[in-house]
Protein backbone atom coordinates (compact mmCIF):
# COMPACT_ATOMS: atom_id res chain seq x y z
CA UNK A 1 0.00 0.00 0.00
CA UNK A 2 2.85 2.40 0.83
CA UNK A 3 4.39 1.71 -2.57
CA UNK A 4 1.22 2.77 -4.43
CA UNK A 5 0.75 5.85 -2.22
CA UNK A 6 4.30 6.98 -2.84
CA UNK A 7 3.89 6.56 -6.62
CA UNK A 8 0.60 8.46 -6.58
CA UNK A 9 2.06 11.40 -4.73
CA UNK A 10 5.08 11.52 -7.02
CA UNK A 11 2.83 11.66 -10.10
CA UNK A 12 0.62 14.32 -8.51
CA UNK A 13 3.63 16.44 -7.60
CA UNK A 14 5.02 16.18 -11.11
CA UNK A 15 1.71 17.26 -12.65
CA UNK A 16 1.42 20.18 -10.24
CA UNK A 17 4.95 21.31 -11.11
CA UNK A 18 4.18 21.21 -14.83
CA UNK A 19 1.03 23.29 -14.38
CA UNK A 20 2.85 25.78 -12.17
CA UNK A 21 5.71 26.37 -14.59
CA UNK A 22 3.41 26.61 -17.63
CA UNK A 23 6.25 25.31 -19.74
CA UNK A 24 5.90 25.99 -23.52
CA UNK A 25 6.95 22.42 -24.25
CA UNK A 26 5.02 19.41 -22.94
CA UNK A 27 6.15 18.07 -19.59
CA UNK A 28 7.47 14.88 -21.11
CA UNK A 29 9.24 16.58 -24.06
CA UNK A 30 12.37 18.61 -24.50
CA UNK A 31 12.71 22.08 -25.96
CA UNK A 32 13.84 25.44 -24.70
CA UNK A 33 12.75 26.73 -21.36
CA UNK A 34 11.92 30.29 -22.51
CA UNK A 35 8.46 31.84 -22.43
CA UNK A 36 5.94 30.93 -25.09
CA UNK A 37 5.83 33.43 -27.99
CA UNK A 38 2.94 35.89 -27.93
CA UNK A 39 0.49 35.36 -30.78
CA UNK A 40 -2.65 37.18 -31.86
CA UNK A 41 -4.48 38.70 -34.83
CA UNK A 42 -1.38 40.72 -35.67
CA UNK A 43 -0.03 44.28 -35.52
CA UNK A 44 1.49 46.21 -38.45
CA UNK A 45 3.55 49.40 -38.28
CA UNK A 46 3.80 51.62 -41.38
CA UNK A 47 6.63 54.14 -41.64
CA UNK A 48 5.56 57.80 -41.73
CA UNK A 49 8.84 59.74 -41.56
CA UNK A 50 10.79 61.09 -44.54
CA UNK A 51 10.11 61.29 -48.26
CA UNK A 52 12.17 58.14 -48.77
CA UNK A 53 9.75 55.87 -46.95
CA UNK A 54 6.55 57.78 -46.06
CA UNK A 55 3.23 56.64 -47.58
CA UNK A 56 3.00 57.58 -51.26
CA UNK A 57 -0.01 57.74 -53.60
CA UNK A 58 0.83 57.41 -57.31
CA UNK A 59 -2.00 58.35 -59.68
CA UNK A 60 -1.98 58.05 -63.48
CA UNK A 61 -4.74 60.06 -65.17
CA UNK A 62 -5.80 61.69 -68.40
CA UNK A 63 -7.90 64.65 -69.47
CA UNK A 64 -9.25 65.65 -72.88
CA UNK A 65 -5.96 67.34 -73.68
CA UNK A 66 -3.21 65.64 -71.71
CA UNK A 67 -2.04 62.73 -69.59
CA UNK A 68 -0.25 62.97 -66.28
CA UNK A 69 1.11 61.23 -63.21
CA UNK A 70 0.86 62.58 -59.68
CA UNK A 71 3.14 61.20 -56.96
CA UNK A 72 1.76 62.46 -53.65
CA UNK A 73 3.21 61.94 -50.19
CA UNK A 74 0.73 61.66 -47.34
CA UNK A 75 0.03 64.71 -45.18
CA UNK A 76 1.90 63.88 -41.97
CA UNK A 77 -0.05 66.47 -39.99
CA UNK A 78 -3.27 64.63 -40.90
CA UNK A 79 -1.91 61.06 -40.56
CA UNK A 80 -2.24 59.11 -37.35
CA UNK A 81 -3.75 56.13 -35.60
CA UNK A 82 -6.51 55.50 -33.08
CA UNK A 83 -6.37 52.81 -30.39
CA UNK A 84 -9.50 51.30 -28.85
CA UNK A 85 -9.06 49.90 -25.33
CA UNK A 86 -11.88 47.36 -24.81
CA UNK A 87 -11.34 47.17 -21.05
CA UNK A 88 -11.56 50.93 -20.47
CA UNK A 89 -13.88 51.56 -23.45
CA UNK A 90 -11.71 54.48 -24.57
CA UNK A 91 -10.21 55.71 -27.83
CA UNK A 92 -6.74 57.26 -27.93
CA UNK A 93 -5.85 59.41 -30.95
CA UNK A 94 -2.21 59.86 -31.97
CA UNK A 95 -1.52 62.41 -34.70
CA UNK A 96 1.64 62.80 -36.77
CA UNK A 97 3.52 59.77 -35.43
CA UNK A 98 6.68 58.45 -37.05
CA UNK A 99 4.88 55.12 -37.43
CA UNK A 100 1.16 54.46 -37.80
CA UNK A 101 -0.20 51.22 -36.39
CA UNK A 102 -3.10 48.96 -37.21
CA UNK A 103 -4.07 45.61 -35.69
CA UNK A 104 -4.09 44.31 -32.15
CA UNK A 105 -1.25 44.83 -29.67
CA UNK A 106 -1.18 41.36 -28.11
CA UNK A 107 1.63 42.34 -25.74
CA UNK A 108 -0.58 44.89 -23.93
CA UNK A 109 -2.79 43.75 -21.08
CA UNK A 110 -6.03 45.16 -22.51
CA UNK A 111 -5.32 44.04 -26.12
CA UNK A 112 -5.98 47.45 -27.72
CA UNK A 113 -7.04 47.52 -31.37
CA UNK A 114 -5.32 50.10 -33.58
CA UNK A 115 -6.55 51.58 -36.84
CA UNK A 116 -4.24 53.62 -39.07
CA UNK A 117 -5.25 56.71 -41.04
CA UNK A 118 -3.53 58.31 -44.03
CA UNK A 119 -4.49 61.48 -45.91
CA UNK A 120 -3.22 62.59 -49.35
CA UNK A 121 -3.94 66.04 -50.83
CA UNK A 122 -5.36 65.85 -54.36
CA UNK A 123 -4.76 69.45 -55.46
CA UNK A 124 -2.29 68.31 -58.14
CA UNK A 125 -4.95 66.27 -59.98
CA UNK A 126 -7.24 68.24 -62.36
CA UNK A 127 -10.92 68.14 -61.46
CA UNK A 128 -11.79 66.87 -64.96
CA UNK A 129 -9.19 64.08 -64.87
CA UNK A 130 -10.14 60.46 -65.50
CA UNK A 131 -8.26 58.03 -63.27
CA UNK A 132 -6.32 55.36 -65.15
CA UNK A 133 -4.58 53.75 -62.17
CA UNK A 134 -3.70 54.47 -58.56
CA UNK A 135 -1.19 52.75 -56.29
CA UNK A 136 -0.72 53.27 -52.58
CA UNK A 137 2.85 52.49 -51.53
CA UNK A 138 3.66 51.96 -47.84
CA UNK A 139 6.91 50.97 -46.15
CA UNK A 140 6.36 48.27 -43.51
CA UNK A 141 8.40 48.89 -40.36
CA UNK A 142 7.17 45.88 -38.40
CA UNK A 143 4.77 42.94 -38.42
CA UNK A 144 4.16 41.36 -35.02
CA UNK A 145 2.24 38.47 -33.41
CA UNK A 146 1.10 36.78 -36.66
CA UNK A 147 2.61 35.67 -39.97
CA UNK A 148 -0.47 36.69 -42.00
CA UNK A 149 -2.67 39.67 -41.17
CA UNK A 150 -5.94 40.03 -43.13
CA UNK A 151 -6.55 43.76 -43.63
CA UNK A 152 -9.19 46.17 -44.88
CA UNK A 153 -8.30 49.48 -46.54
CA UNK A 154 -11.36 51.76 -46.35
CA UNK A 155 -11.98 54.97 -48.28
CA UNK A 156 -13.41 57.44 -45.76
CA UNK A 157 -13.57 61.16 -45.08
CA UNK A 158 -12.46 62.53 -41.72
CA UNK A 159 -15.23 64.10 -39.67
CA UNK A 160 -13.16 67.26 -39.12
CA UNK A 161 -11.41 67.83 -42.43
CA UNK A 162 -7.69 67.24 -41.85
CA UNK A 163 -7.91 66.81 -38.08
CA UNK A 164 -8.11 63.19 -36.97
CA UNK A 165 -10.63 62.65 -34.17
CA UNK A 166 -11.89 59.70 -32.14
CA UNK A 167 -15.10 59.58 -34.19
CA UNK A 168 -13.04 58.57 -37.24
CA UNK A 169 -12.38 55.15 -35.70
CA UNK A 170 -15.76 54.01 -37.04
CA UNK A 171 -16.20 56.47 -39.92
CA UNK A 172 -18.66 55.07 -42.48
CA UNK A 173 -17.38 54.04 -45.89
CA UNK A 174 -17.91 56.60 -48.65
CA UNK A 175 -19.90 53.95 -50.53
CA UNK A 176 -20.79 50.36 -49.70
CA UNK A 177 -17.96 49.15 -51.93
CA UNK A 178 -15.29 51.76 -51.13
CA UNK A 179 -12.89 49.33 -49.48
CA UNK A 180 -10.31 46.76 -50.49
CA UNK A 181 -9.12 43.61 -48.75
CA UNK A 182 -5.58 42.28 -48.70
CA UNK A 183 -3.11 40.43 -46.50
CA UNK A 184 0.08 41.70 -44.91
CA UNK A 185 2.81 39.16 -44.14
CA UNK A 186 5.67 38.96 -41.67
CA UNK A 187 8.01 38.88 -44.69
CA UNK A 188 6.83 42.41 -45.63
CA UNK A 189 8.85 43.97 -42.80
CA UNK A 190 11.58 46.22 -44.15
CA UNK A 191 10.04 46.46 -47.63
CA UNK A 192 7.59 48.57 -49.64
CA UNK A 193 4.13 47.11 -50.26
CA UNK A 194 2.30 48.50 -53.30
CA UNK A 195 -1.50 48.31 -53.12
CA UNK A 196 -3.81 48.82 -56.09
CA UNK A 197 -6.36 51.45 -55.03
CA UNK A 198 -7.57 52.44 -58.51
CA UNK A 199 -11.19 51.79 -57.61
CA UNK A 200 -10.98 53.86 -54.43
CA UNK A 201 -9.26 56.76 -56.19
CA UNK A 202 -11.91 56.68 -58.91
CA UNK A 203 -14.60 57.11 -56.26
CA UNK A 204 -12.66 59.97 -54.62
CA UNK A 205 -12.27 61.73 -57.97
CA UNK A 206 -15.95 61.26 -58.85
CA UNK A 207 -16.84 62.99 -55.58
CA UNK A 208 -14.19 65.71 -56.18
CA UNK A 209 -12.67 65.07 -52.75
CA UNK A 210 -9.89 67.47 -51.84
CA UNK A 211 -8.08 64.65 -49.98
CA UNK A 212 -7.79 60.91 -50.49
CA UNK A 213 -8.25 59.54 -46.96
CA UNK A 214 -8.00 55.86 -46.06
CA UNK A 215 -8.22 53.75 -42.92
CA UNK A 216 -6.30 50.50 -42.36
CA UNK A 217 -7.86 47.96 -39.99
CA UNK A 218 -8.06 44.27 -39.23
CA UNK A 219 -10.47 42.06 -41.09
CA UNK A 220 -12.75 40.21 -38.73
CA UNK A 221 -15.82 38.02 -39.07
CA UNK A 222 -18.04 40.94 -38.04
CA UNK A 223 -16.43 43.51 -40.35
CA UNK A 224 -16.41 41.01 -43.20
CA UNK A 225 -20.13 40.36 -42.84
CA UNK A 226 -20.81 44.10 -42.74
CA UNK A 227 -19.04 44.60 -46.09
CA UNK A 228 -20.43 41.56 -47.86
CA UNK A 229 -18.43 40.24 -50.81
CA UNK A 230 -14.69 40.70 -50.40
CA UNK A 231 -13.08 43.13 -52.87
CA UNK A 232 -9.48 41.95 -53.05
CA UNK A 233 -6.72 44.41 -53.87
CA UNK A 234 -3.71 43.44 -55.93
CA UNK A 235 -0.51 43.90 -53.98
CA UNK A 236 3.19 43.50 -54.62
CA UNK A 237 6.43 43.98 -52.72
CA UNK A 238 9.50 45.94 -53.76
CA UNK A 239 12.68 47.19 -52.12
CA UNK A 240 13.84 49.68 -54.74
CA UNK A 241 14.86 53.17 -53.57
CA UNK A 242 12.34 55.83 -54.45
CA UNK A 243 12.88 58.29 -57.28
CA UNK A 244 12.40 61.44 -55.21
CA UNK A 245 12.56 63.74 -58.23
CA UNK A 246 9.14 62.43 -59.33
CA UNK A 247 7.38 63.41 -56.09
CA UNK A 248 5.37 66.65 -56.20
CA UNK A 249 6.33 67.95 -52.76
CA UNK A 250 9.05 66.44 -50.58
CA UNK A 251 9.02 66.45 -46.81
CA UNK A 252 11.62 68.18 -44.70
CA UNK A 253 14.68 66.16 -43.71
CA UNK A 254 13.09 65.30 -40.36
CA UNK A 255 9.78 64.42 -41.94
CA UNK A 256 7.86 66.16 -39.16
CA UNK A 257 5.80 69.34 -39.37
CA UNK A 258 6.77 72.12 -36.98
CA UNK A 259 3.51 72.05 -35.02
CA UNK A 260 2.77 68.33 -35.07
CA UNK A 261 0.99 66.78 -32.12
CA UNK A 262 3.35 63.93 -31.26
CA UNK A 263 1.62 62.51 -28.20
CA UNK A 264 2.79 58.96 -27.59
CA UNK A 265 0.72 55.83 -27.77
CA UNK A 266 0.56 55.73 -23.98
CA UNK A 267 -0.88 59.23 -23.68
CA UNK A 268 -4.19 59.92 -21.99
CA UNK A 269 -7.28 58.80 -23.91
CA UNK A 270 -9.03 61.70 -25.63
CA UNK A 271 -12.56 60.35 -25.47
CA UNK A 272 -14.80 57.49 -24.51
CA UNK A 273 -15.74 55.13 -27.28
CA UNK A 274 -19.19 55.67 -28.72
Amino acid sequence: MKKYSSTFFRIAALLALCLFLLAPASCGGGGGGGPAPITGPGLVGLDDTTSKTAPLLIVDYHTNTATGTASILSDLAADGDIAFDPALNTLTVTQSPSEVLFGEDSSAMDLPEYRAFLSFPLSSIPTDAVIDSATLEVFVDEVDFASTIPTFVDLIQYQNGLSLSSSDFDDPLVTSTSYRALDFYSSDAGQFVDIDVTGLMTIAQANLFSDFQVRFGLQSLLSGLARGASLKAKRSVNNKPRELDKIQQLRSSTGRPALANTAGKTGAPVSNAP
